[in-house]
């Protein structure tokens, strides 16, 4: 947490700031190692950093903090305590409100954003952070063989999707990492078709996309599945994406841009004839929150590098027919990229 909190403080002083406010619950805990329900304000300066919390929360933050720790009854403490301050690194997301009652209350002059620097801190995974994530995936993968096991005519996606929710949490997860995707026939053709009532029919592609929220931090995969015998073009369109999917992960490694990484699999797509059926982008990072940089898009100039965490996840999307996505999270090496999910990918 230090070595964090003085890189942040390089920047403030190289950048003719008096202080940073840092109040997203992510970074709260990125650079603290505090997570609290109500959150708070973390004050760094380029000489010292103090962690402002609601005295409800106190001792907790006490207890967890790598930082010293003050309480406030009141934000007019926070305020009062901000007079000093002329020029305040802020993040992009604080509120105009806030910043406004910043403005008024604390007189503060000039705000600048510490989002580039933060994103650059956070890009890079530490490898007790990587850790944490690979733990985050091989709950992931245990909740998908359940999915594998139970998915069959008849049940619903929104009854898959609970005994899957069930078995992370059953298995050390704090909760999913976003709504579990179970998308059924037709519907396998919505990239983010969140499980319904819907049941699963015999001959149905059924897309399968989950992850689980652990200590923290993320994990993300997805799987494809027919319901019986596949017919030629969902084999046809399942093999497309599978090697579109195993070529990026193959080609992922430190120098490759995100933008030539989405190219590798787009061109393999759009060869067979399906470039207009691929309408995300290849992936994105993964770590404190499910999506982080860097986006794998067609327009991102980001350099890969060691320790980065990302998502490959190509997909086909037929409306009135299905689709097709296949996702793995993955980690960046010092010579290529290591599957940290690893449940098969073979057509099922």
């Amino acid at each position: 947490m230090k070595s964090r909190i003085s890189k942040l403080q390089e920047y403030i002083s190289k950048n003719e700031m008096d202080g940073a406010l840092i109040t997203r619950k992510e970074n709260l805990f990125y650079f603290t190692g505090s997570s609290l329900v109500l959150g708070g304000y973390l004050l760094i300066t380029p000489h010292d950093a103090t962690f402002f919390v609601p005295e409800l929360e106190y001792e907790e933050a006490r207890e967890t903090s790598k930082v010293p720790v003050e309480k406030f009854k009141k934000l007019d403490e926070l305020y009062e305590t901000l007079k000093r301050f002329n020029v305040l690194g802020m993040e992009g997301s604080t509120s105009i409100s806030f910043s406004n009652s910043l403005k008024e209350k604390s007189k503060i002059e000039e705000f600048k954003f510490l989002d580039d620097v933060i994103k650059e801190l956070r890009i890079i995974k530490t490898p007790e952070e990587i850790k944490v994530i690979e733990d985050a995936c091989r709950i992931a993968d245990m909740a998908m063989m359940v999915a594998l096991e139970e998915i069959s005519e008849g049940k619903t996606e929104r009854e898959i999707a609970a005994k899957m929710e069930y078995v992370m949490k059953m298995n050390g997860a704090d909760k999913v990492a976003f709504d579990t995707i179970i998308a059924s026939g037709k519907r396998s053709a919505l990239p983010h078709g969140v499980a319904s009532d819907k049941r699963i029919e015999k001959g149905d592609l059924v897309v399968i996309d989950e992850g689980a929220f652990y200590r923290h931090y993320n994990s993300d995969m997805t799987r494809t599945i027919v319901v019986g015998t596949p017919n030629e073009r969902q084999k046809e369109i399942y093999e497309i994406v599978l090697e579109a999917q195993r070529k990026a992960v193959e080609a992922a490694k430190p120098g490759i841009t995100a933008k030539d990484l989405d190219k590798i699999a787009r061109d393999i797509i759009t060869e067979y004839g399906y470039g207009d059926k691929f309408i995300h982008s290849l992936g994105h990072g993964v770590g404190l929150q499910i999506h982080e940089w860097p986006r794998l898009s067609q327009t991102d100039e980001t350099v890969l590098r060691e320790g980065m965490v990302v998502t490959i996840e190509p997909g086909i999307y037929i409306p009135n027919f299905g689709g097709v996505r296949i996702e793995d999270t993955i980690v960046i090496t010092s010579n290529g990229a290591r599957r940290l999910t690893k449940t098969e990918r073979e057509l099922i």
